[in-house]
């Protein structure tokens, strides 16, 4: 298991959301996230974690308190989607982080992203 800790600061756009692009350093899946701001955060702003444009794990504010910890949400559909840096698909290596549009300019967001570096691949037995 590897911790990914990232120090992200959103809300420099003028409107709308925000996306970033982190490469993975090794096959894996994401198994958690959590999430924390250094500001006050409107209720249901996301940080969402992506591979490619499909959502693996999702976190949700409910309050709007800074310095509160919000864990995501893995998707039920897609939870033990690979990631992997020697994949042919670009889109496969990196983790696509989305930041709803956020309240307040240059907000600190701080991610840790619990990363399964064991990720197998399941294949059924070969006859021969």
């Amino acid at each position: 298991m590897k911790y990914l800790n990232f120090l992200i600061t959103s809300g420099t756009e003028a409107v709308g959301i925000e996306t970033f692009y982190f490469p993975v350093p090794c096959r894996g899946v994401v198994k958690s996230q959590k999430v924390v701001f250094d500001t006050i955060v409107a209720v249901d702003d996301t940080v969402d974690i992506q591979r490619d444009t499909t959502s693996v794990n999702l976190a949700t504010t409910t309050v709007v308190t800074a310095g509160v910890i919000k864990k995501g949400t893995a998707d039920t559909t897609n939870k033990d989607l690979i990631f992997d840096p020697d994949s042919t698909t670009e889109a496969y290596k990196m983790l696509k982080i989305v930041i709803s549009e956020l309240e307040t300019a240059n907000t600190v967001v701080g991610i840790t992203i619990e990363y399964d570096n064991s990720a197998s691949v399941k294949q059924d037995a070969s006859e021969a």
